[in-house]
């Protein structure tokens, strides 16, 4: 598999300077002669001159990996600390681990925020206009050394245009699963599994849970198997849909469903986008039925949980309310609410704006009893 990842990367031999790599590291001085110096005294020169070394290098600006390198990223993510659950809330700060599925899943940098083709990190890194438009971002917004290095450049990339398709971090799943599930060798069934990010998070607690994961994605299955095996978790990975699937002995159900228009995966008819027209049909099609299914599948004392959000979408002007309604959902199939875990995100205010200052910005994950 690792053979075939570094192809879809477009990875060669000469690009490979250790087990943990980015490509560039051949320019890295380079890179560094261009600094806000150079960019005040020749914005369009240096930009331009930054551009075309990343034109000679052409990968995409993530971190890369070696089999040996990938296998020993994910044994440092089991053993690094991390923010639990604290009054129902889950602070900043677990970040680290996401340069792995990034890595693992290239199908991610290709999935498209609704409305907007052609906009994927990739498509970014591709168009010459949004790259160099990062590029100044890298120098107007950014402090510090190695200001157009791929990490800044990533980062950048994706406030071209201020849309991105988001993996869960891996290690507010494991924070989540460990309050939610405190039970050696716990069952817990994920039921969109999505980029790895649960997979790699909840396999890395010290609670040896039982992980098993379904996604109806055939390339996004095929990753996860992949995952699967250096994580070494006892569980399965299931490609199915949740509507159909029926799970068993679960202890926790926990996942972050795929929204039902907001980012498009894949063109293959299992597909929330593709199956459900409208929000009626995906509430009645596709979240009812799983919800059902794992009511059904939950043992006794068992808890289901999901992270979703109210969110806004380029096809109308009101934003899509679904928080409410699935509680409801969740209570006409016989759940009990009881009530929120909040994970805090970063607010970013505006150059001489303080309208965000001070405010509390967060994603819910709901939780229900049977």
């Amino acid at each position: 598999m690792i053979d075939h990842l570094h192809s879809i990367w477009n990875i060669e031999t000469k690009h490979i300077f250790d087990d943990v790599f980015t490509g560039y590291e051949s320019v890295y001085e380079e890179l560094d002669s261009h600094t806000v110096e150079t960019y005040n005294a020749d914005p369009v020169g240096t930009i331009d001159s930054v551009f075309d070394i990343y034109r000679a290098i052409g990968l995409t600006p993530i971190t890369y990996f070696t089999e040996a390198g990938l296998t020993a990223r994910v044994r440092e993510v089991q053993k690094l600390s991390y923010n639990g659950v604290k009054n129902n809330r889950i602070n900043l700060g677990n970040n680290r681990g996401q340069e792995i599925s990034r890595f693992v899943f290239p199908n991610m940098m290709t999935a498209e925020p609704k409305g907007r083709g052609s906009n994927s990190l990739k498509d970014r890194f591709l168009d010459d206009a949004k790259l160099k438009r990062a590029i100044r971002i890298c120098f107007e917004f950014r402090e510090g050394n190695h200001l157009v290095y791929p990490t800044a450049m990533r980062r950048a990339l994706e406030l071209v245009t201020g849309e991105n398709v988001q993996n869960f971090k891996n290690q507010n799943a494991r924070a989540i699963a460990e309050h939610l599930c405190p039970v050696m060798f716990g069952n817990i069934y994920d039921y969109s599994a999505g980029y790895g990010g649960r997979l790699l998070g909840i396999t890395a607690s010290n609670m040896r849970y039982n992980y098993t994961g379904i996604d109806p994605n055939t390339e996004t299955i095929k990753y996860l198997n992949y995952l699967n095996t250096l994580v070494d978790n006892p569980g399965a990975i299931v490609q199915n849909v949740s509507e159909d699937y029926q799970p068993e002995d679960i202890d926790l159900a926990f996942s972050s469903p795929p929204y039902f228009n907001l980012e498009k995966y894949s063109d293959e008819d299992t597909q929330c986008m593709v199956r459900y027209r409208t929000l009626d049909e995906w509430f009645s099609g596709y979240v009812e039925p799983t919800m059902e299914n794992i009511y059904r599948g939950l043992n006794k004392q068992g808890l289901f949980a999901t992270n979703i959000a109210d969110y806004k979408s380029y096809d109308r002007k009101e934003p899509y309310e679904v928080c409410e309604r699935w509680i409801h959902t969740a209570e006409k199939v016989g759940f009990r609410f009881n009530g929120m875990i909040k994970m805090m995100l970063n607010t970013r205010p505006g150059v001489g704006n303080d309208k965000l200052a001070g405010r509390e910005k967060f994603e819910g994950v709901y939780v229900f009893a049977k």
